[in-house]
């Protein structure tokens, strides 16, 4: 029996640093760092030094649940 492919492809997510969210949304980087750190905001480590990346939608949701920002207020 053959395995069938898995059909879920993987969809392209835009990916922001810390300095991105700070700028984006005014807040501080140490903020958007323990978000990372002490509220479990989810974040990948990349490249020399670790830096922090986080998914686009993952912001968006943690701001719009705790702050009730929406991105459009950021326009």
């Amino acid at each position: 029996m053959k395995r069938k492919k898995n059909m879920i492809q993987r969809q392209k997510v835009s990916m922001l640093s810390v300095k991105q969210i700070s700028d984006k949304y005014d807040f501080h980087v140490n903020t958007v760092r323990s978000w990372v750190n002490r509220d479990g905001l989810r974040a990948v480590k990349h490249g020399p030094g670790g830096k922090l990346f986080i998914r686009q939608d993952d912001v968006e949701a943690f701001i719009g649940t705790w702050y009730n920002i929406d991105d459009e207020d950021q326009s």
